[in-house]
């Protein structure tokens, strides 16, 4: 019996080449996007028995302090020792953060929300301070990612090369192949419109409408770009999808 069932779920990862690839583990996101003058609210969920960690590594930033406004659901921990959380810290510094949903205590004279405000402080090689600040939300259903990653932003050019229209020709085609794509997988019943992963489809397509690049869209609404480049081949005309390696098997 057991070997029939692991039989059939090969068998459902072989015919539906979206299944493997429908979460991404990391969800990145830029440094100007929660820290600076120009930084906005980044919310981070947490799932009941489902972790998530915010890590500055790919920035090599040190974490020196970290507060969250209502602990009474949400715990903190971290990879190194820092002021606040540890009881004895000779040496303040971290570069991860790990965040751990609990069943809600009743603090007295601590409001109730629904969310939370997280506040990280972190230290550059060059001994400058930056400030994080992001909302919690504590979160019923499916994990959809399991780490949060800080990372740099593009570097801007010093001359902006002359505005064209061809940046958005292309967002228009990727919005359409990615469109045909979805067609595909709904007609071959690999994705349903009932299904979470076809509702963050939609809000990637909408992000790209809406001028966002194609690795912005997908990272902003959790579609990883391995089931994204998956759509785009999908939503070829048929000459170019039977000239390329990707077969869809039956």
């Amino acid at each position: 019996m057991k070997k029939l069932l692991l039989t059939g779920a090969i068998a459902v990862a072989v015919l539906n080449p979206l299944v493997a690839i429908a979460s991404p583990i990391v969800r990145p996101i830029k440094q100007s996007q929660v820290s600076g003058q120009s930084a906005t609210f980044q919310i981070i969920n947490i799932w009941n028995g489902h972790g998530v960690s915010i890590s500055f590594y790919g920035v090599s930033e040190t974490i020196k302090r970290v507060w969250i406004d209502d602990p009474s659901q949400i715990l903190i921990d971290t990879d190194g020792c820092l002021e606040g959380i540890n009881l004895k810290c000779k040496h303040s510094g971290a570069g991860l953060v790990h965040l751990r949903r609990i069943q809600k205590l009743n603090i007295r004279g601590l409001p109730k929300s629904a969310t939370t405000h997280l506040t990280i402080i972190t230290e550059t090689a060059a001994g400058e301070r930056k400030s994080y600040h992001f909302r919690v939300a504590p979160s019923n259903g499916k994990p959809q990612y399991s780490q949060i990653a800080i990372v740099n932003d593009p570097q801007v050019l010093a001359t902006p090369p002359p505005r064209t229209l061809e940046p958005l020709v292309q967002t228009i085609n990727t919005t359409r192949q990615i469109r045909s794509g979805v067609s595909v997988a709904l007609t071959n019943k690999w994705l349903k419109p009932s299904d979470e992963l076809y509702q963050r489809i939609e809000k990637l397509i909408i992000y790209l409408q809406k001028g966002d690049e194609l690795s912005t869209a997908a990272s902003k609404a959790v579609v990883s770009m391995e089931l994204v480049n998956k759509l785009i081949e999908l939503g070829q005309p048929l000459r170019e999808i039977q000239n390329s390696k990707f077969k869809i098997q039956n």
